[in-house]
C-alpha cells in the first residue's frame, strides 16, 4: 500500500491535466429539507428525521450544480454534503483516515484505475444490492446506463462501483491538410494511421504529423489504450509484450519515430504539449479524448473541414479485429462508513442521481468526459450542445468499450509502461523482439511475490 500512496503523490506533483476546466477546492453543503421518494413516491413527515450524505468528489466540474443539489433533496429528504477534493491526493487520504479511526465520507469519486486498492484496503463495499434495487424500482431508467457502468465497477468478482464516465482516446486528424495530399476518409487500421501521418508530413513539413508524447511521470494511459486497441493481451495491469501484438506496438512507436512523424522531442513532451499543438495548428495528428474537440472550435478549427475525430482502429493491418477501445474512467464509490451506520440505501439513491440525463448533461457541459448514459448520448440535440464533432460511430464505439487493464499492481506497472515508452521512442532501430524480452523482464518483476 506504500507504494501505491507514492506513486498518487508522483502523479500529484508531475502529472498535468487532461481537463478543459479546472476547479480549484470548493465546499458546497446542502441544507434543504423536502420530501418524496426520488423518482417518485410520497411526502414525508415533517418530523422524519432527515439523512445526510457527504460525497467527495475530484474535480469542481464534476459537482451538479445546487440546483440539481436541492431538487434531489426535495424528492428525497437527504441532505447532501459536497466536498471536493483533488483526485491525486484523495486515495492517501482515505487510507490515512482510515488508519486513524476518522470518518470516512458516505460516498467518493476516484480514478478507476484506483478500483482494486481501495477495494483491497476495505476503504469501499461492494454495491450490488443497491444496483438491483435501483433496477427493480426504476427498470426504464436503469435500462439507459451502459452495461460498462458496471463491468469496469467490478474487482475480484464484485460490483464496488459504478464507473459512469470514460475519457476515451480517438484518432484527431486535419482533414485540410490531408485533403491537400490527397488523402480522404478516416484511417480504418494502425497501419492506415501511419499513412495518414506520412501524407501530412509531405504536404506539411514544418509540422509534426503525430504527437506522440513519452515524458515520464505524466501517466501513460494512451499506451495501454492504444495497446489494447492493438491487441495486446493483459494479464491484470501487465502487457504480453512478446506476442505479435506487443511487438507490433513496439514497432509502431518506433516508426513513428523513425521516419520523423512524431516530434524529436517527444520524451519531454505531455499530454499538454501535444494538445496545444494540435489545437495550434502545429501537429497534424494525435490521440485525445473528446472534449479536446471544443478547444480546437474555439481556435477556429471547424469539425469536418479542417478537422476530424473518430474511434480508434481496432485493427493493425485489416485482415483481422484485433483489439478492443479501453480508456480509464471515473468511478464513484460507497465507503464503508456509509455501510457500518446504515447509510447505503440512501448513498445507493445518490448514484442514481448521478446518473440522472438531466445531471449528467450538465456536468458534461461544464467539461466533464461522457457519461455512460443512453438517455444522453442518443439524444442527437444533446451531442450537439455538448460536442458537434461526435457522430453516432464514436458514440457505438464508447458504449461497446472494454475494461481497462488494472489491478493492485498497476501503479508499478505504469512506472514501468512511461518507462518503456520512453525507451522506445529513444531506441527506433532496436529489435522490437529484443525491446520485448527486456521489457517483458521489467513488467513481470512488478508482480508481488
Amino acid at each position: 500500500m506504500n507504494s501505491a500512496i507514492k506513486w498518487l503523490h508522483r502523479r500529484a506533483a508531475g502529472s498535468p491535466t487532461r481537463r478543459r476546466f479546472q476547479g480549484g477546492l470548493a465546499v458546497l453543503t446542502v441544507l434543504t429539507l423536502a420530501a418524496t421518494a426520488f423518482g417518485g413516491g410520497q411526502a414525508a413527515a415533517q418530523d422524519e428525521k432527515v439523512e445526510e450524505l457527504t460525497i467527495w468528489f475530484a474535480r469542481e466540474y464534476t459537482v451538479p450544480s445546487q440546483e440539481r443539489l436541492d431538487a434531489f433533496t426535495e424528492k428525497t429528504g437527504i441532505k447532501l454534503k459536497v466536498d471536493v477534493q483533488p483526485d491525486d491526493n484523495l486515495f492517501a487520504q482515505l487510507i490515512r483516515m482510515k488508519r486513524a479511526g476518522l470518518k470516512l465520507p458516505d460516498v467518493v469519486h476516484l480514478d478507476g484505475f484506483l478500483r482494486p486498492v481501495v477495494a483491497e484496503a476495505g476503504v469501499v463495499v461492494p454495491i450490488q444490492d443497491v444496483v438491483d434495487q435501483w433496477e427493480k424500482d426504476d427498470p426504464e431508467s436503469f435500462a439507459q446506463t451502459y452495461a460498462a457502468n458496471w463491468q469496469e465497477g467490478m474487482w475480484d468478482g464484485k460490483l464496488v462501483g459504478m464507473a459512469n464516465t470514460a475519457s476515451m482516446e480517438e484518432i484527431y486528424f486535419r482533414t485540410d491538410w490531408l485533403k491537400e495530399a490527397g488523402v480522404t476518409g478516416a484511417p480504418k487500421t494502425w497501419d492506415d494511421v501511419l499513412d495518414f501521418a506520412r501524407a501530412i508530413k509531405k504536404v506539411q513539413p514544418d509540422s509534426v504529423p503525430f504527437g506522440w508524447w513519452a515524458q515520464r511521470g505524466a501517466g501513460a494511459n494512451h499506451v495501454f489504450a492504444s495497446m489494447t486497441a492493438m491487441g495486446v493481451k493483459f494479464d491484470g495491469s501487465i502487457p504480453n509484450l512478446q506476442s505479435e501484438a506487443g511487438q507490433y506496438w513496439i514497432n509502431w512507436v518506433q516508426t513513428l519515430a523513425r521516419e520523423g512523424l512524431a516530434s524529436s522531442e517527444a520524451i519531454a513532451w505531455n499530454d499538454d504539449n501535444m494538445r496545444g499543438g494540435f489545437v495550434g495548428s502545429n501537429i497534424g495528428m494525435m490521440l485525445d479524448s473528446a472534449p479536446t474537440a471544443l478547444d480546437a472550435e474555439e481556435a477556429g478549427l471547424k469539425p469536418g473541414e479542417h478537422f476530424n475525430l473518430v474511434p480508434m482502429p481496432t485493427s493493425r493491418t485489416g485482415s483481422d479485429q484485433d483489439g478492443v477501445i479501453t480508456a480509464p474512467a471515473r468511478t464513484f464509490f460507497i465507503t464503508a462508513d456509509a455501510d457500518g451506520r446504515g447509510a447505503k440505501d440512501e448513498a445507493g439513491l445518490a448514484l442514481r442521481f448521478l446518473m440522472d440525463p438531466d445531471v449528467a448533461l450538465e456536468l458534461m457541459l461544464a467539461g466533464a468526459d461522457p457519461h455512460r448514459t443512453a438517455a444522453v448520448l442518443d439524444d442527437a440535440d444533446a451531442l450537439k450542445q455538448w460536442v458537434p464533432a461526435w457522430r453516432p460511430e464514436n458514440v457505438a464505439a464508447f458504449a461497446k468499450m472494454g475494461v481497462f487493464p488494472v489491478d493492485t499492481d498497476f501503479p508499478s506497472a505504469e512506472d514501468v509502461m512511461e518507462r518503456l515508452n520512453e525507451f522506445v521512442v529513444s531506441n527506433p532501430d532496436k529489435d522490437p523482439a529484443a525491446v520485448a524480452a527486456e521489457w517483458q523482464a521489467k513488467f513481470n518483476a512488478v508482480r508481488k511475490p
